[in-house]
């Protein structure tokens, strides 16, 4: 048997050389991939920002509604016999969990006279949760109105649903955020807190065209980003200049006004807001 050139043999160890380099960069890379999705994972899931205990505690605890889990996140409605036939499915923030919304909830359900359901996203991002009111209004079969909205970027992604769903969507409501898509033929409401340094005020008004024409835009004075829940950490916002609890009772009693405008429901049994309410229309831009 004759043996290698010194070609042959230093072919079969370049070959070999590259094959080792190409196994480790594949390793390399996924290790890093691994690395990455457990940091995405760890930031948005496992920090996200949450109601504090006692605060979620204490809205369980309200007898004037019924919270129940479902959906990976919160039903609410308020505790009376009566049976809601309207619904506000309300999609989180980034990075916020649903029990951050509980006492915003629990405010709207007994002011409004409604069943809210705050469900879960995946990772707390509702760009990857589209269509997570699907589940809801199939499973909600006492409800026979819906309204989708949701908060910053839970409302834009909630433009998308209802612009994608007109036929199963009853109106549209958002909190500090905007629609960067066009929903047309519904009611609409934007509630923007004075305060709020979280929301692109130009973006605001360079999309407002892609609501409805007669939407309504309503300001809350004194409220910031965060207190559309219950939650603190939020980057780049502003401190408030009203009680949580303050901007909860005024967003609820706008809600309440404007789903009696706009869609004849009128909770005729609720309490009045309590009269702290300073609401103010911006300009139509």
């Amino acid at each position: 048997m004759s043996l290698p050139s010194v070609d042959d043999a230093r072919a079969w160890i370049d070959a070999r050389s590259a094959r080792g380099l190409a196994l480790r960069v594949a390793v390399a890379v996924a290790v890093l991939a691994l690395a990455g999705g457990l940091a995405f994972y760890a930031y948005f899931g496992v920090f996200a920002h949450h109601a504090p205990e006692e605060v979620r505690e204490s809205v369980r605890a309200d007898g004037n509604v019924t919270v129940t889990e479902e959906y990976g996140g919160f039903v609410v409605s308020d505790a009376d016999p009566g049976v809601e036939r309207i619904g506000v499915v309300l999609y989180p923030g980034g990075r916020v969990a649903p029990d951050a919304y509980l006492p915003t909830a629990a405010r709207i359900a007994t002011r409004a006279n409604v069943t809210v359901v705050v469900p879960k996203m995946r990772a707390n991002l509702a760009v990857l949760s589209i269509g997570r009111a699907d589940a809801v209004l199939a499973g909600e079969r006492n409800v026979s109105r819906w309204v989708v909205g949701g908060h910053s970027l839970g409302g834009a992604m909630a433009c998308r649903y209802a612009g994608s769903n007109p036929e199963a969507v009853d109106g549209l409501l958002l909190v500090g955020a905007y629609c960067d898509q066009p929903v047309r033929g519904m009611p609409a409401l934007a509630v923007l807190g004075t305060r709020d340094a979280v929301l692109d005020r130009e973006q605001f008004a360079d999309s407002r065209a892609n609501l409805p024409a007669d939407a309504a835009v309503e300001r809350i004075e004194g409220m910031n980003h965060s207190q559309a829940g219950h939650y603190t950490g939020q980057s780049g916002d502003r401190p408030a200049r009203i009680e949580t609890d303050a901007a909860h009772r005024r967003l609820a009693g706008v809600v309440a006004d404007w789903l009696c405008a706009g869609l004849d429901h009128c909770a005729a049994d609720a309490s009045p807001d309590d009269g702290t309410a300073a609401l103010a229309r911006p300009p139509s831009t």
